[in-house]
């Protein structure tokens, strides 16, 4: 906490001071008054045990009086010279934008899996920044727009991940057919296998250059940092050609300022991940593999370091002046003195 106007503090504590110096000096003269008795009393009632209560009393209640005015004198001036505390505040205006992206073939679902466990740390980091899902096989669906409602984000992210296990369950005969599995199949597939039978299926490309062309805003707010996390294993089942290649969806995010952090499977064939590789630290990202759960700990590690550098989030400085409760407490020093001074008839 510091002050802004210190030297009122200061004035307000001399007379604080010279109140105490004037009080101790009027009581020391009244000890020593020798000029007989200031008022007669019979002596008897000095001796009176109510007497002396009452006189005790009193003398309570005239020092919590003076105490009182002092503390009067003192928050009086505490609160002249303005109290206040400074401190970091994040803008309003959240200049990060991120979308991931998934494939959602049954090649890259223990990746998926695995990395939405992970990534859900991240999302409840996020501080304003807006988020956004897409996933895709033949053909993208955005399953949830930029936002910054983080709890939709993350039912969403969980509804992803019950039907990525469940169909994993249902490769390896741990679970039957039931409703419950057909309308998470459903959430999951839904849209992502339009046009399947005569396009073929895992049509990379397509699905990042739909992420990247999901940032609506980049020409009205070129200045946002835009990051797409993007998993698959890039091996293409399409039947005829893409509509945009890898490569191709690659350079539309150099071109609309998105940074491309991408994460393959084990089981990549080398030419796939190369080029996978080339096409995401091309728009500056960084690429990684694995399903394991220790390395996507890692990757997903690495990737919060990176997103964080990327962050061009701006703050300002303000200062909150805090004269709540020294002004509460002079409201009650105030009124305990007036209680006082007409208790003792002041």
């Amino acid at each position: 906490m510091e002050l802004k106007n210190p030297l009122a503090l200061y004035i307000c504590a001399g007379v604080a001071v010279v109140c105490i110096i004037a009080a101790f000096i009027t009581f020391r003269l009244r000890r020593k008054y020798s000029g007989g008795k200031k008022a007669y009393l019979p002596e008897y009632l000095r001796k009176e045990a109510m007497f002396k209560a009452r006189v005790v009393w009193y003398n309570v209640l005239k020092y919590a009086l003076i105490i009182s005015i002092i503390a009067s004198l003192v928050l009086s001036g505490f609160l002249m010279a303005r109290p206040y505390k400074t401190e970091s505040k994040q803008l309003a205006n959240y200049n990060r934008d991120i979308i991931l992206c998934l494939d959602i073939s049954s090649s890259v679902d223990v990746l998926n899996e695995t990395l939405i466990d992970k990534l859900e740390n991240i999302v409840k980091e996020l501080n304003g920044e807006r988020f956004g899902i897409v996933i895709f096989n033949t053909s993208p669906v955005l399953l949830c727009p930029l936002t910054n409602d983080y709890q939709y984000i993350l039912r969403t992210l969980d509804r992803i991940k019950e039907g990525l296990q469940m169909r994993i369950d249902m490769q390896h005969n741990r679970i039957l057919y039931s409703q419950k599995y057909l309308e998470a199949q459903a959430f999951i597939e839904n849209g992502t296998i339009v046009g399947w039978p005569e396009r073929g299926s895992s049509i990379i490309g397509e699905g990042l250059a739909a992420a990247s062309l999901d940032f609506y805003d980049v020409e009205e707010k070129p200045d946002r940092t835009r990051i797409i996390i993007f998993t698959s294993d890039n091996d293409n089942a399409v039947i005829g050609d893409e509509i945009v290649t890898l490569p191709e969806a690659g350079k539309m995010c150099q071109e609309r300022g998105i940074t491309v952090f991408g994460i393959g499977t084990e089981i990549m064939k080398d030419v796939d991940r190369k080029m996978m590789q080339e096409t995401v630290e091309g728009t500056g990202g960084s690429f990684w593999y694995g399903e394991d759960d220790d390395v996507v700990d890692n990757i997903v590690a690495n990737l919060r370091k990176q997103m964080a550098a990327l962050d061009d989030t701006q703050y300002e400085i303000i200062e909150n002046e805090l004269p709540e409760k020294p002004f509460k407490i002079l409201l009650f020093s105030l009124a305990l003195m007036l209680a006082l001074a007409f208790i003792l008839k002041v």
